[in-house]
């Protein structure tokens, strides 16, 4: 169990995090002991037309947040719009009813997943960007969940804040010596976010695959990754590519 002196301990943590797996490392570690199983940190912005931008994310290897970014569900879903916009945590559950049939997809969608309940809680920036913490549970009643999501609540505020200066901060180091990735790299790394294949990509651009995989390559050797996918989280953590 979690007391109040080893959370503020852990709040303390926040403040020696200097790389994304330290962050994910230390958000894992506080999540779980507050009883969550997934954590997802989000740093975002809000233009004045309206549009959502995904600057970053932070991901704990979760299969929905992966199809839920996939489906671009965030452009839709009205907790995200509501964080954007308001200061307080927004706690939900798998039993909530939408309007917009997309977002009624996306719930019964994350019930599918096993997804059962969590809370959303929003830092904002000066600059316009906000942070989204989101903090969910699975596989457990839907009663169970949202009474830990109502117990944990006054809490999380407080997580967010920290994990949103923790990310800054890494933005910050990460610019200072941000690799120079071509605009056809930039251009292959983009569309392989979106989800597209390297032949898929190909068509778009005009280009070969052999080409989408050499541009794929020098991007992923820059980036100092050993995979596609870790290459794509890391170009969102530095805005070098956008979802």
């Amino acid at each position: 169990m979690l007391t109040l002196p080893r959370y503020l301990h852990s709040l303390e943590q926040f403040h020696s995090v200097r790389t994304p797996q330290e962050l994910t490392q230390l958000l894992s570690s506080v999540g779980q002991a507050l009883g969550y199983d997934s954590i997802v940190q989000g740093l975002q912005s809000y233009s004045r037309q309206g549009g959502l931008h995904v600057d970053s994310t932070s991901v704990i290897s979760d299969k929905w947040h992966s199809h839920y970014l996939k489906k671009n569900y965030y452009k839709v879903d009205p907790r995200v719009h509501h964080c954007a916009r308001h200061t307080t945590p927004q706690r939900w559950s798998s039993a909530d009813l939408y309007d917009h049939p997309r977002a009624a997809q996306m719930m019964q969608e994350a019930h599918d997943f096993g997804v059962r309940a969590g809370i959303y809680a929003p830092t904002h920036s000066m600059d316009g960007r906000f942070s989204l913490l989101c903090l969910s549970l699975r596989h457990v009643p839907v009663a169970e969940a949202q009474d830990l999501v109502l117990h944990t609540a006054p809490l999380i505020p407080a997580l967010a804040a920290h994990a949103h200066e923790a990310v800054l901060r890494i933005l910050r180091a990460d610019a200072e010596q941000e690799p120079v990735l071509t605009r056809r790299e930039c251009e292959c790394l983009q569309w392989a976010a979106a989800g597209k294949t390297s032949w898929e990509i190909g068509l778009v651009l005009n280009i070969a695959e052999r080409t989408v995989n050499f541009h794929l390559s020098n991007a992923m050797a820059k980036l100092g990754c050993h995979s596609r996918q870790h290459a794509i989280v890391k170009a969102l953590m530095q805005g070098l590519v956008g979802l």
